[in-house]
């Protein structure tokens, strides 16, 4: 129960109301102006690392999500790593989270990437792993760093008809002999988990810990000697 990271979300507030992500992210998808809101969630984190480590407060590794678009880009690794310059941020406090890799068809560029990250010392992570058909391919073929269970995996821990435990404990075991980090999403319940420390999948996020905080919140985080 000890804080190892963390993912940063975007929240737009308009008229002092939340609209949730799932309302405007499909839009600019199909715009696809998806990328300039990327960019900004990470410049944005970047900002915030800096800020903690001239306060004299010890980050931890911060997650931001991109979509496959910025891949179709010969100058997104260069991107990322002129921000992080910019921001003098070490690459042990970064995760690039991709999403969409299931039916992501430059496999160089993703190669090129992923290399390019990792000869800089920051993580990759798959997102949403388990919901693709041939997410297992990016898993074999990629320097991938770290791997996201998906949530929906976890709805039916503890039914004895369901398989997803089967497929769960099967998944951790391999990404671990792989020397894979493994973070299960959408953790709830207790029981979902001390199913995943059974496993030994040691990496968890999800609402039984923290629901999504503003900036000062998570600050409080970082701060205090035992969070949870």
């Amino acid at each position: 129960k000890k804080l190892c990271g963390a993912e940063a979300l975007v929240r737009w507030i308009r008229h002092k109301t939340i609209v949730p992500p799932m309302d405007f992210i499909p839009i600019l998808e199909r715009e696809g102006t998806i990328c300039d809101l990327d960019f900004y969630v990470f410049e944005t984190a970047c900002s915030d690392i800096r800020q903690w480590l001239n306060a004299g407060i010890e980050p931890q590794r911060i997650s931001t999500n991109f979509s496959k678009l910025p891949l179709k880009t010969r100058d997104f690794a260069s991107r990322i790593l002129e921000i992080m310059h910019r921001h003098n941020i070490e690459g042990k406090y970064i995760e690039i989270e991709l999403t969409e890799v299931s039916d992501y068809d430059d496999a160089l560029a993703m190669q090129n990437f992923v290399n390019t990250m990792s000869e800089n010392g920051i993580a990759v992570s798959i997102d949403d792993f388990g919901t693709g058909y041939s997410t297992l391919n990016v898993l074999k073929d990629f320097n991938i760093s770290t791997v996201k269970l998906d949530k929906s995996l976890l709805n039916n821990i503890g039914n004895p008809e369901s398989k997803d435990e089967v497929i769960i404990r099967n998944v951790v075991n391999m990404a671990n002999e792989l020397k894979k980090e493994v973070i299960a999403e959408g953790v709830e319940t207790e029981k979902q988990a001390q199913y995943l420390r059974s496993i030994n999948c040691n990496n968890v996020q999800g609402f039984l810990f923290d629901k999504p905080l503003v900036h000062d919140d998570f600050q409080k985080r970082l701060t205090e000697e035992q969070p949870y």
